[in-house]
């Protein structure tokens, strides 16, 4: 594990590492064998159009680097469960930078302590915050992101997005460093992968993505060439 990583985390070794991604892999390949569907997570969902303002907040931790340009975001149910049934909401969206792309995953958990590191499941995904679950690795340290429903004066539609982007130490208060906002429909529907695209001015702690990285494969159904460490 990387230093600075997370404490409650410890020092794991890579083997216990390994098999708990192999294990989620496995549980990904059932899924996909039993819906018989190339999205075996996240198969209902609407892709959209929209507009990202990023810098809001400098100061705040993990900050993405100052944007204000288009997005294309992703609204979908973990389990593909029909509304008004609860489930685990999901939150992607992607923006290019200089030829970059930067993905960033969100699913609908609480903002406490502990609560953001915990999935939550909703009839709405706008009922409640959204957030990365996993850290992100800083030079200062690991950083979750989040995104909170702005203000409406109504019932918002699940394919209207409009949140406040927030992010925190592992157990800080939380700041605003962005608004993303979309509506339009997009024809296209994209495949997010936030180790490889680690947005600017974040990376993937090695643990994160030995965890993650095996389900990602067994989800696409083949197997994907992608960097332990993004080096930032």
């Amino acid at each position: 594990m990387q230093a600075g990583g997370p404490r409650w985390w410890g020092a794991a070794p890579d083997a216990a590492l390994t098999a708990a991604g192999a294990v989620l892999a496995l549980l990904t390949r059932g899924v996909r064998a039993v819906r018989r569907d190339d999205r075996p997570l996240h198969p209902r969902g609407v892709v959209l159009r929209g507009t990202l303002r990023t810098g809001v907040d400098p100061d705040a931790p993990g900050a993405v680097p100052a944007y204000d340009g288009p997005v294309v975001v992703r609204v979908s149910r973990s389990a593909g469960l029909p509304p008004p049934l609860p489930d685990v909401h999901g939150l992607a969206f992607r923006w290019q930078t200089a030829g970059r792309t930067n993905d960033v995953l969100l699913s609908s958990t609480g903002t406490g302590r502990i609560g953001r590191f915990v999935l939550a499941a909703r009839r709405s995904p706008w009922s409640g915050s959204l957030g990365s679950v996993m850290p992100f690795r800083t030079d200062d340290g690991p950083v979750v992101l989040a995104a909170r429903p702005a203000p409406a004066s109504g019932p918002r539609p699940e394919h209207v997005v409009d949140v406040e982007l927030l992010s925190a130490r592992s157990d800080g208060p939380w700041h605003r460093w962005g608004r993303l906002t979309a509506a339009v429909e997009e024809p296209t529907d994209p495949r997010f992968d936030p180790v490889l695209h680690a947005p600017d001015g974040l990376g993937t702690y090695r643990w994160a993505a030995v965890l993650r990285l095996p389900s990602y494969r067994a989800a696409r159904g083949r197997g994907l060439d992608h960097p332990l460490n993004r080096p930032r």
